[in-house]
């Protein structure tokens, strides 16, 4: 087909879609809307993984965390039976002993009521030696951290965090003043540096530390056992060997016999990445998902509209194939037509889409690429759609003969 054909087929097409405007602006709707949601929705989950990815190596991919099993335990008769955790802080003194670990901690959290000057609420309280500060990479915005004096002397001492420091005393420090855990004081000495949301989106700075001796002998009754140890290892290659021997270590303190199930479990870093960037992957990827349909809900509307514009304009058809046009000439015109509404349907869609990314960047805290790729993309699968779902009104237009076509 000549050059000067293709030109007068596109501007025939673009006068008719121009002729019902509100019809063609309505059936390439469906296909901007769609396209733009695509576009935003892969923007914010591509965000919403970078910020979860970053959250979680901001805590070092050389940490492991070692997690508490319940195993039973029988008494003197058969009947006393029961649930006890398996670590205890001497575990803790063992791992960080071996070779590759730079330091370990043992950590006991308790959901706990706490009262403050000018408030109550309940936080998250974890009980730890001093380490645990180094091991967390937590810095002091106000005050000191408490020591290993103060630990082993069971001291009622505290370090807060800020959102639970504006909770309990609103924008007055608490350092030098008391808080009451279970009805005894606890003296704060310092505050730290916010650290912001965790990876589940729970608030790392509602938190209070305590040393781990007071905790266990002044508010839980003597206990021995904590829920998890904190191990950092020397760098990220030595994370590998290190938790078989984490493993083998335990296994061996803890008595436990070949092919006996373990009462502890690993985790590190590289694999809490992985898990959160593949379930985020997977979100993206069903809400891009139920987006895209949209798209083909579109095209569907698309064909109906084209099938209107065939009955309409029958007359218009007969006429041109009685003056010489082709069946091909009338084929590729409504072709043409179908390729036009998805080009400004999928278009309008994408540049839609990327505007409001754009805002969705600035007005959160969210950090991203902007989408070109998948907006360029989409606005190809728009024309795609179109194309096809403009095809059985356009080969319908291009079979009418011109008698009957004249005589409708």
């Amino acid at each position: 087909m000549s050059w000067d054909r293709q030109m007068r087929l596109l501007l025939t097409a673009g006068e008719a879609l121009r002729d019902h405007r509100l019809r063609s602006f309505l059936a390439s709707l469906g296909l901007l809307v769609g396209v733009a949601a695509v576009v935003v929705m892969v923007a914010v989950g591509e965000g919403t993984r970078h910020q979860v990815l970053e959250r979680l190596t901001a805590l070092g991919t050389n940490v492991l965390t070692v997690r508490s099993a319940k195993r039973a335990f029988s008494g003197l008769r058969s009947r006393t039976t029961g649930e006890v955790q398996s670590l205890q802080p001497a575990d803790a003194d063992a791992l960080g002993r071996l070779e590759g670990v730079e330091g370990a901690a043992p950590l006991e959290m308790r959901l706990m009521r706490i009262a403050g000057p000018e408030g109550t609420t309940d936080a998250l309280v974890l009980a730890a030696p001093p380490d645990i500060f180094a091991l967390e990479d937590q810095a002091l915005a106000e005050g000191r951290f408490f020591n290993a004096r103060e630990e082993k002397g069971r001291r009622r001492v505290a370090v807060v965090g800020r959102s639970l420091r504006q909770h309990l005393a609103g924008e007055k420090s608490l350092v030098g003043r008391t808080v009451e855990i279970r009805k005894q004081p606890f003296l704060v000495v310092g505050e730290l540096i916010p650290k912001g949301l965790d990876a589940n989106g729970n608030d790392l700075d509602e938190r209070l530390y305590i040393p781990l001796r007071t905790v266990q002998s002044r508010l839980l009754g003597g206990q021995r056992y904590v829920g998890l140890i904190v191990v950092r290892a020397l760098n990220q290659n030595a994370v590998g060997p290190l938790t078989e021997n984490i493993a083998q270590l335990l296994r061996q303190r803890h008595r436990l016999r070949p092919g006996q199930k373990e009462d502890f479990s690993i985790q590190t870093q590289e694999e809490t990445i992985r898990a959160r960037e593949e379930s985020s992957r997977l979100f993206t990827a069903a809400i891009t998902g139920v987006a895209a349909v949209s798209l083909l809900v579109a095209g569907v509307g698309i064909m109906a509209v084209m099938l209107i514009a065939v009955k309409e304009r029958t007359p218009e058809i007969g006429l041109r194939r009685a003056v010489g046009a082709r069946r091909r000439d009338v084929l590729v015109q409504f072709l043409t037509e179908a390729l036009v509404l998805g080009l400004a349907g999928g278009g309008g869609g994408a540049v839609l889409g990327l505007i409001l990314a754009l805002l969705v960047r600035r007005l959160s805290s969210l950090d991203f690429d902007l989408p070109w790729p998948q907006a360029l993309g989409s606005t190809g699968l728009s024309m795609a759609i179109a194309l096809a779902f403009g095809l059985a009104p356009a080969r319908k237009a291009a079979n009418l003969t011109p008698v009957d076509a004249l005589r409708e």
